[in-house]
């Protein structure tokens, strides 16, 4: 048994692989938003994630972790988040290894002192699980928060950014999600009555909302705060969407702010599809092209549309992983990458899901 984790701001997320008589993968996602439960919580967090799982760290073969929670505004800088996060972390598992942005597994201590090569290094294991599927991919993860472009190339993973700086710089990270996204980060304007309606500043409605009106997400698949700390019904989404012109429930129809929440969507798709091209591009300056785009994530089908839009040949992860594995596909990878590593022959497993 290989257990992963991917300890994130807002989410933590694991992932255990049995490899045993029979392969089988299985994932599950907690929110835990660090800014606001805390560093001290991070622990029995990790803990309430793996028992998720069912499964016991006694029974263990290896434990790994990754993490993006080091961006959080909790810390002063990513050195203290790495350190602060691997030495919680030591408190609930013991000993385990850390992922680097080369895959390189580093014990915590090693990892302290390689901070920047662990930060937000969540990306490479799923660069190369994608590897295993096709040679040359895409694979596109729309979290609840950000999206992360990971190409592959003649079986390798061909990111060219290190860390957030130069993946936000080369449209390998596009800041936008399945759920967290404010409504005036996508879209400045939105139709109302016929006209273009300026959208407000405030924090009124998110992505989350879009995707509830729409039927893309079911209410239990919203498992962040609402803007408004009301409930996730579609009629409250509905009043949340109303705001983002100033309005309320009684100035707009539900018809109408289903309309705005289309509008919206299709800019989210465009802001993906964008970093899509804009990592195609560089690839087809060094004469590749991969006709694959995978679409992982919470937010798979924005994924999917942005890779479709840009002319690659779609694949829903979920398909060949099951829904659980796609949304925590950045733990899923790694606990199938630390399998690998101990001689598992996990190609095998992947060649069966084909």
């Amino acid at each position: 048994m290989f257990l992963a984790l991917d300890v994130g701001g807002a989410n933590i997320k694991a992932s255990v692989f049995k490899a045993d008589d029979a392969f089988a993968l299985r994932s599950a996602k907690l929110h835990y938003p660090l800014w606001i439960r805390g560093v001290d919580g991070l622990p029995k967090a990790i803990e309430q994630a793996v028992a998720l799982l069912g499964c016991d760290l006694k029974g263990a073969s290896g434990v790994a972790l990754t993490m993006t929670a080091e961006l959080s505004d909790v810390f002063r800088d990513k050195k203290e988040g790495v350190d602060k996060v691997l030495r919680k972390a030591e408190e609930a598992l013991g000993s385990f290894k850390v992922v680097t942005n080369d895959g390189s597994l580093l014990d915590p201590d090693e990892a302290v002192d390689r901070y920047m090569d662990v930060a937000a290094a969540n990306w490479w294991c799923v660069g190369w699980l994608a590897s295993l599927f096709e040679r040359d991919c895409l694979v596109v993860d729309v979290g609840s928060t950000t999206t992360t472009i990971t190409p592959v190339v003649e079986g390798k993973v061909a990111a060219k950014g290190l860390n957030d700086v130069e993946k936000m710089a080369l449209g390998e990270i596009v800041y936008v999600g399945a759920l967290r996204t404010p409504i005036s980060s996508v879209a400045s304007i939105v139709p109302v009555n016929g006209l273009w309606c300026r959208t407000s500043s405030e924090y009124f409605a998110n992505v989350g909302d879009v995707n509830l009106v729409l039927g893309l997400l079911r209410e239990e698949e919203y498992d962040v705060a609402t803007p408004d700390g009301r409930g996730k019904s579609v009629e409250e989404c509905h009043e949340r969407l109303s705001r983002v012109v100033c309005g309320d429930r009684n100035m707009l129809r539900p018809l109408q702010t289903r309309l705005v929440a289309r509008f919206v969507y299709e800019k989210v798709v465009e802001k993906v599809c964008e970093g899509v091209l804009q990592v195609l591009s560089r690839l087809a300056s060094e004469g590749r092209y991969p006709e694959v785009g995978f679409a992982a994530g919470l937010g798979d089908f924005i994924a999917l549309d942005a890779v479709e839009r840009a002319g690659l040949r779609g694949v829903l992860l979920r398909d060949l992983l099951g829904r659980d594995n796609s949304i925590a596909l950045t733990s899923a990878s790694l606990a199938l990458y630390l399998a690998y590593k101990t001689g598992v022959d996990v190609g095998r497993w992947i060649s069966s899901l084909r």
